[in-house]
């Protein structure tokens, strides 16, 4: 078996409620650690409510407050196709939700996931671009869509599905920009896989390759690797033996295993696979939802971290991973920093919990201060219980950099089945975060602040 798993202290699962508010200074001038709990704004009603992300424009013409935007997704399995929703400028309305307008944006995709961020420099204007397709009955024909949101009135352009050359009914997670061949444009790197009704569940790590010719479809698809990276992964760039090296680290839900993949291309070239190379990191991580990327300890040194669902014990983790010297051959050190997840049960389904992870700090003065080392404060971790009907907030038991202990509390507990994504920003521009969840299951968006 491949690394080792080094076991902190137990987390406790009671909450403690405490005021929210902000941070006050130490005898140091250095900031106190901020109150987890933010402050309640709300629901807004959705139905379905489940992949959300918070955006905020490349457009500096605009006023602050309307420069963000909320996307969400909605899918029903016993409908047809299914819609996505918009929120403009929700940072005007903080002090009354209910003056927030969900417009629809398309109803062309079955089971619509992540709204990616579409950067100017890919077609032209920013945008999004949204994945979809899943293993539901009907649904499995997913699409990777672009839209132009550029518009200052507010219209939207599209969408334009860049995986129209699909030849199979692949189904769509993530989008990542990265320039794969070097070309000096961005192209979109994505995992899809196919369910067949016989046969083995085709699985391929893939880029579509930007034409250049703005909003467009039918990009041309280029496969870099089968059987593992199916639908999350992150990007990393390591060192080792001297040079640096491209890398996708994989969460392979099928496969249940945690992985890595590099090229050994000198310029970073991923279009000669002859040059892909890949190991397995956690043979024994379980289903794998989401990966994540990040200095979690603000230590300077980069780790990931992985939500896992160990489908034998029926019960779900989350997991940091520790780059090694050499990532291509030197063993993993990876241990759990939170535990105890059991999603519910869905008849005629199977479920999992945890969910998507996110970091984020409850305010800027905090984010821009340093503790008593010198180094950055350590963020907290916004968490998505996905199946057990709940969204968590994990925050640091303290700025040690070798402390992983985290104390876990619910921010929502949906008292129903299913909890979507959560996304988070600070959307009045007062220098306090707002964060903003998807009860799925619930039929409603809960939304929280930091501002005392």
């Amino acid at each position: 078996m491949q690394g080792m798993w080094c076991w902190v202290l137990a987390l406790a699962v009671t909450v403690v409620v405490v005021t929210a508010g902000g941070s006050a200074n130490n005898e140091k001038g250095r900031m106190e650690q901020p109150d987890w709990q933010p402050r309640s704004l709300g629901t807004v009603d959705l139905r379905h409510p489940a992949f959300i992300e918070a955006y905020f424009s490349e457009d500096d013409t605009l006023e602050y407050a309307d420069r963000w935007s909320i996307y969400i997704s909605t899918f029903d399995s016993l409908s047809g196709l299914d819609e996505v929703f918009r929120i403009r400028s929700p940072g005007r309305y903080l002090n009354d939700i209910s003056g927030w307008t969900i417009e629809q944006i398309d109803q062309s995709a079955y089971w619509p996931n992540n709204p990616d961020y579409l950067p100017s420099s890919v077609a032209g204007a920013e945008g999004v671009v949204w994945s979809s397709g899943f293993l539901v009955p009907g649904k499995k024909a997913g699409q990777l869509q672009l839209y132009d949101t550029s518009n200052s009135l507010g219209l939207i352009a599209g969408p334009y599905n860049i995986a129209s050359l699909d030849t199979e009914e692949w189904s769509y997670h993530r989008t990542i920009w990265k320039d794969m061949d070097m070309d000096g444009d961005l192209d979109a790197l994505t995992a899809r896989f196919h369910t067949r009704v016989i046969g083995s569940i085709l699985i391929e790590l893939v880029y579509l390759e930007n034409p250049n010719t703005g909003f467009s479809e039918g990009w041309t698809q280029h496969v870099l690797a089968t059987d593992g990276p199916d639908v999350s992964f992150d990007v990393v760039t390591l060192s080792a033996g001297g040079r640096s090296y491209d890398c996708v680290v994989v969460g392979e839900f099928w496969n249940q295993r945690t992985s890595i993949y590099w090229t050994e291309s000198e310029t970073n070239d991923w279009s000669d696979t002859s040059l892909i190379k890949s190991r397995v990191i956690n043979p024994e991580a379980g289903q794998v939802f989401d990966v994540l990327v990040d200095d979690f300890n603000r230590d300077g040194e980069l780790e990931f971290i992985a939500t896992e669902y160990l489908t034998d014990l029926g019960v779900g983790q989350v997991s940091v991973y520790m780059f090694p010297t050499d990532f291509r051959t030197d063993n993993f050190t990876y241990f759990k920093i939170a535990d105890g997840f059991r999603p519910n049960q869905i008849l005629g389904a199977q479920t999992m919990s945890p969910g998507t992870p996110k970091t984020y700090y409850p305010n800027q003065a905090y984010a821009e201060d340093v503790a008593d080392d010198g180094l950055p404060h350590k963020p907290y971790i916004l968490l998505s219980g996905d199946d057990d009907g709940r969204t968590y907030i994990l925050m640091p038991n303290s700025d040690v950099r070798d402390d992983w202990v985290y104390q876990k509390h619910i921010l929502v507990d949906t008292m129903d089945t299913t909890v979507g994504k959560m996304a988070h920003g600070d959307f009045d521009g007062d220098g306090y975060e707002e964060v903003v969840v998807a009860g799925y299951s619930a039929g409603k968006i809960f939304a929280f602040t930091y501002t005392p």
